[in-house]
């Protein structure tokens, strides 16, 4: 089961995760940033991955 995720929703979830496993960080606007740069990364090398997988006809 596939999920759809957009790429604000997974750099929410993302910082989310992060302030939950290290509170102490002063930095959240830059860890914003960082989440939102890695959530793009992992979108585009999940299509890139998507993408180059070989496509199964049905057998038919």
């Amino acid at each position: 089961m596939a999920r759809i995720f957009t790429e604000q929703a997974l750099a929410d979830y993302l910082f989310d995760r992060i302030i939950v496993n290290c509170p102490k960080c002063p930095e959240t606007d830059c860890l914003r940033v960082a989440c939102q740069l890695v959530a793009a990364e992992l979108l585009e090398d999940a299509d890139i991955v998507y993408k180059m997988d070989p496509v199964s006809d049905g057998g038919a």
